[in-house]
């Protein structure tokens, strides 16, 4: 059952961001959470969504996760995962493909039982 809440956090997220809308993101992340995106510094959650729609937008972005690993302990969950990105080069309009290994550090909220991650290291 907890396995499952992780795996919709994931599922869901990624269904908000390829419908471009980031005004849903927030739902999935603490309000202390950090994104970490592979050779970029990390961004906070208001960074995150001030820019987010831009490049949404712009990029056309799609991505896919395919879960690997999740370890759950007490409110914890740990998930590994391989994300599948595609976005469009807005100046080339050339199709970009990238995967990447994800790793999300997520807590359960003791009001809703979800999970937000509170880090997402790609």
């Amino acid at each position: 059952m907890e396995n499952m809440k992780a795996e919709m956090l994931l599922a869901d997220y990624a269904a908000a961001l390829n419908a471009g809308n980031v005004d849903l993101i927030p739902a999935f992340y603490t309000a202390d959470a950090v994104f970490m995106p592979d050779n970029t510094r990390k961004l906070t959650k208001a960074e995150l969504l001030k820019n987010g729609q831009i490049f949404l937008n712009r990029n056309r972005f799609h991505i896919s996760y395919s879960i690997q690993d999740i370890t759950i302990k007490d409110e914890y969950a740990f998930v590994q995962a391989t994300a599948q990105a595609n976005t469009v080069n807005p100046v080339s309009n050339q199709e970009v493909n990238k995967t990447s290994q994800d790793f999300l550090f997520c807590v359960k909220s003791n009001k809703s039982g979800k999970y937000s991650a509170t880090c997402l290291i790609m």
